[in-house]
């Protein structure tokens, strides 16, 4: 299953299929398996238990994390790396309120997740049960849809329900809490989910033909994709516009990779192509809003006077910030084949633009590259990011993950995306830091051949370091390196706060893992060896490196001028 390709929903009552599950539990399992749940993240709860055992008993697999909130990242990391669903479960009271900042976070950056809660039996509710509380009041301004389920026997039909609002339209968080008493009530007979292909929209024909317009009357056009494209699956459709059109492209969020960034229209992330956009004279955007990320559509990104058609399956995300010229409603990937079969005319035509815009872009990495050569008393940490990046493509790359706040622009400014789901960072304009080692973890399950790198901060390390333990437990090899420079740091004029000195590497070995630290430049390549040769052992790595805490990026610098914050 593609999200945006096929939804699920109940056939007619005489069509419906009927299975003899003895429990609630056994009918969420099934339901869950039907939706196409292979692997659920969770940190287990009485609340839940009955459904975890029968999760099991499907044979699906359960990875049992330290922190709720990083149940939830995992599932978002599992998406991301996939273009599926992903899928968590929390139990009732703390467990929920521990799972809330990574709902805002994954519901922010759009991502289709189904987040099941264990909640109070119904006869103990309002009585001062313990971990009683009101969950869908809590979940109500940071999901796209919340419901409960009062019936046992409707519980898989609840399951299907929140599936379809996670995955379909513009995609999101859909929570759905189900009573502990009903997880292990019996059930009968019960109807099974049945599968239904569903058409992809596409926008009316005057407004393609109006799109084509604008775009072969463009002199210097460019294609922004953003999550959006991902999640609707349009490599091969992004690839072929781009190519029949010659028009570059370049991406942000997760769209990293869903055109390949050494393709000779790609001009690789928004850290570089934004030198680009700005002297486009259209700029076509697909699946991405004009948020704090896109600088809300305005200088320096966008130009003021520029062409912009924007491109969403969803009507309400079109607009705001940027009024667009032309708003398109409809899935990106059947819109990208319509806007092809379409096109006419020679891609040569934009040979000049190109060439312009590749230039700019390459500019943008030499003047980054340019950063990291200054001198510094410990290790840069763009040189560390530059170093660390080289020698994943020497390996032949696999997911790369960025985080932290100084850190990720290093990591997103000297990596690359060569296919969709492996390039992977902060992607929402929530700026959640923390979420790179559960999207690691997530990554590594779902591709368990690929090298799974994340490059991330000290500060942002801290947020999830004890799932360094569930990554040992899991035996997954995995390379963290950390950019311990020693202090907190907010963006732009923030003042910096002293934390002192951590050994990372001393607390990767402490939780089953191998860990090594450095403090001179000499030292990283040999080290950076032994940590890949422990990873590829079945160990989490960690490289804990010390950094010169001076050393700020030029954008994070100035953030403050921007506005973004």
């Amino acid at each position: 299953m593609e999200p945006g390709r096929i939804d699920l929903e109940f056939s007619t009552q005489e069509e419906r299929m009927s299975v003899e599950i003895n429990t609630g539990g056994g009918l969420a399992a099934r339901a869950l398996t039907e939706v196409g749940l292979k692997t659920l993240f969770t940190l287990p709860g009485s609340h839940i238990g009955q459904l975890l055992e029968r999760i099991r008993a499907e044979g699906k697999q359960v990875i049992s994390v330290r922190h709720e909130e990083n149940a939830i990242l995992m599932a978002e990391g599992w998406a991301l790396a996939t273009g599926m669903a992903g899928f968590a479960a929390v139990t009732a009271g703390p467990g929920l309120a521990n799972s809330l900042p990574g709902i805002a976070e994954a519901n922010a950056a759009g991502v289709p997740i189904l987040v099941l809660a264990g909640r109070t039996a119904l006869a103990r509710r309002g009585r001062g049960a313990v971990q009683d509380m009101d969950q869908l009041a809590a979940v109500e301004p940071i999901t796209k849809w919340r419901g409960e389920c009062l019936e046992a026997g409707r519980i898989g039909e609840h399951i299907v329900r929140a599936y379809l609002q996670a995955t379909s339209g513009s995609p999101g968080v859909a929570y759905l809490e189900i009573a502990e008493d009903l997880l292990s009530a019996p059930v009968g007979e019960v109807a099974t989910p049945q599968m239904l292909k569903i058409s992809r929209a596409v926008p009316e024909g005057a407004a393609l033909a109006e799109a084509l317009q604008l775009l072969r009357g463009a002199e210097r056009p460019i294609v922004l994709a953003g999550s959006g494209a991902f999640f609707s699956g349009a490599g091969p459709e992004l690839e072929a516009f781009c190519e029949v059109s010659g028009i570059p492209v370049t991406t942000t969020s997760a769209a990293r990779g869903l055109l390949d960034d050494d393709h000779p229209l790609c001009l690789g992330s928004l850290v570089h192509g934004g030198a680009a956009l700005i002297s486009a004279d259209l700029a076509l955007v697909i699946g991405s809003g004009f948020n704090a990320n896109l600088m809300y559509g305005r200088p320096p990104l966008f130009g003021e006077e520029q062409v912009v058609i924007q491109l969403d399956i969803a009507a309400e995300k079109l607009g705001g910030e940027r009024v667009p010229n032309l708003g398109l409603v409809g899935d990106v990937a059947a819109t990208l084949h319509s806007l092809s079969m379409s096109w006419e005319g020679d891609p040569d035509r934009y040979r000049d633009w190109r060439v312009q815009a590749k230039a700019v872009s390459a500019t943008s990495r030499e003047i980054w590259t340019a950063e990291t050569e200054s001198d510094v008393a410990t290790v840069h940490a763009g040189w560390l990011a530059r170093e660390v990046a080289e020698r994943f493509e020497q390996e032949g790359s696999g997911i790369w993950i960025s985080d932290g706040g100084d850190s990720v622009t290093w990591g997103i400014a000297f990596s690359k995306g060569h296919r969709p789901g492996s390039n992977m960072l902060i992607g929402s304009a929530m700026g959640t830091l923390g979420v790179g080692l559960p999207f690691a973890i997530a990554a590594k399950l779902a591709n368990p051949e690929a090298l799974v790198v994340l490059f991330t901060g000290d500060g942002a390390f801290g947020f999830s370091a004890m799932e360094l333990h569930t990554a040992a437990r899991q035996g997954l090899g995995l390379v963290v390196v950390v950019v311990n420079n020693g202090v907190w740091r907010g963006p732009g004029s923030s003042k910096e706060e002293p934390v002192g000195d951590v050994d990372h590497a001393a607390l990767a070995v402490a939780l089953g893992g191998w860990g090594e630290r450095i403090a001179v430049r000499e030292e990283l390549s040999p080290a950076l060896a032994r940590a890949l040769g422990a990873a590829r052992s079945g160990l989490p790595a960690v490289l804990d490196v010390r950094c010169d805490p001076r050393v700020v990026s030029n954008l994070l610098r100035g953030l403050d001028d921007l506005g973004l914050m």
